[in-house]
């Protein structure tokens, strides 16, 4: 009764801090539609209580994965319940669920406050200072000093939080710049070589706006706000530009801020570069169609467009942004979660925590097919992932820019949903002109404020 009286006091503490206003628009990664269903599962336990290595369990496993990334992450399940490779003689299942991008977070957000949740989950880096008060920390079942060595550094600091292991990592996915060398080449430019800096990615831009009838760049191939955000703040931090201040402060309002929102306006206004539109599609739409020279996106892209016939793309780093102070990469990542639930043993949770170490360890497909920057170590080494067929053009940039420390994370706020569209739409209204630049962010900051004060 001590431990169930804990979870519910820590969960309703968790309910209160993040709200009805803590869930989630945005799930953060992958744009659009697509993948199946799951495997079904109801949240329910749906598996022994006795002791671990002589029962049986299911491992009900919610996750968010859609398009390309989908089947991948199917794959890996099938792959577990195939082979039970845990070190126990317990027969485990993993039930996996997919729940759509946009509705994730609120159907889990819902399933703990009704003491419904899953045994693990997937969740973005960004929310396990927000949601810590409905997670059982991986430490409480597994020593997770003996899993450290096993993961990047960087992967490690993504799910740390005041000193607590929140969750066990399973990629990075930072953003970078995919290109149409075809459109390169019309418009005069050399398709092999593209931008390293601001004054060649303006050139670049140009070219394609003035040689061409395609448009030249998107800032996020679905128009929306926290892909603006994520494009905007890496150049904001390029510039040497802050976000918030050790109060939690946005301070986003600073030079740097207004220069790229100026930025914005301009590639849609005099530069010619793109529509001044808030159409939520039309950047996946025309660089998919071969209409739109560059497209700022994240690792996932590459599943998408390896589905594409006929688009001749490449990709190059995002370190472009004009004024150039600093290499800083937005980026963000998935991790698995052990949500708080009153019917999961603890020999249940430990099985847990051993499957979630399984899965971000012993997969490469998910950065080999995938194309996300692996969490384990072992990984980067395998030959499936370096004989990926998107290391060349994509991986190893990403792994050259983790090496060399260019990524950022945005901070993870002890309130509200940093990955909410309603926090950055103000971003898509300075791109579409309906707003001026000064205007929106000022509208930006007082938005991010409420939400974080929960106002």
């Amino acid at each position: 009764m001590g431990r169930k009286n804990a979870i519910r006091e820590t969960r309703r503490k968790f309910i209160k801090s993040v709200g009805v206003g803590g869930t989630v628009a945005l799930a953060g990664c992958s744009g659009g539609d697509g993948g199946d269903g799951g495997d079904g599962g109801d949240g329910s336990d749906g598996g022994s209580t006795g002791q671990a290595g002589s029962e049986s369990y299911e491992i009900t496993f919610w996750e968010l994965f859609s398009g390309g990334e989908g089947p991948i992450m199917e794959s890996i399940v099938k792959k577990f319940n195939e082979e039970q490779p845990l070190d126990t003689s317990a027969e485990v299942t993993i039930n996996r669920q997919r729940t759509p991008w946009n509705e994730y977070y609120n159907k889990l957000f819902t399933a703990l406050s009704g003491g419904e949740a899953p045994d693990m989950a997937v969740m973005h880096g960004a929310y396990l200072r927000t949601w810590a008060g409905g997670l059982d920390p991986i430490g409480e079942y597994v020593d997770t000093s003996s899993f450290k060595s096993d993961y990047t550094q960087s992967h490690w600091n993504l799910v740390t939080v005041n000193n607590n292991v929140n969750a066990l990592p399973m990629d990075m996915h930072p953003i970078g710049v995919y290109y149409n060398k075809d459109l390169f080449e019309q418009a005069g430019l050399d398709p092999e070589s593209p931008p390293t800096n601001w004054s060649e990615f303006k050139q670049a831009g140009n070219a394609v706006a003035q040689n061409t009838d395609s448009h030249a760049f998107t800032q996020s191939p679905y128009n929306d706000g926290f892909g603006s955000f994520r494009t905007w703040s890496t150049w904001v931090k390029q510039q040497g530009g802050s976000l918030y201040d050790e109060e939690w402060n946005p301070t986003f309002d600073n030079e740097a801020g207004q220069n790229i929102a100026q930025l914005f306006k301009d590639m849609t206004g005099d530069m010619g570069w793109a529509p001044a539109t808030s159409e939520d599609t039309w950047g996946n739409n025309a660089f998919q169609n071969g209409n739109c020279a560059m497209a700022m996106n994240g690792t996932w892209y590459v599943a998408a467009l390896s589905g594409v016939e006929d688009l001749n793309w490449g990709f190059f780093k995002p370190t472009v942004g004009p004024n150039k102070q600093q290499d800083k990469v937005w980026a963000d990542g998935h991790s698995i979660v052990l949500p708080k639930k009153d019917s999961r043993s603890d020999a249940k949770s430990e099985i847990a925590a051993q499957v979630a170490h399984w899965m971000t360890t012993q997969n490469p497909s998910w950065g080999a097919e995938a194309g996300h920057l692996p969490a384990a170590n072992s990984i980067y080494e395998s030959d499936a992932f370096q004989n990926s067929p998107y290391y060349d053009k994509t991986l190893s940039k990403y792994v050259e820019m983790a090496e060399n420390d260019k990524y950022f994370y945005h901070p993870k706020v002890p309130n509200g949903d940093p990955n909410a569209q309603n926090w950055y739409t103000w971003l898509v209204d300075i791109w579409a002109h309906n707003s001026e630049p000064q205007e929106g962010i000022q509208s930006g900051i007082k938005t991010v404020s409420d939400g974080i004060s929960g106002n």
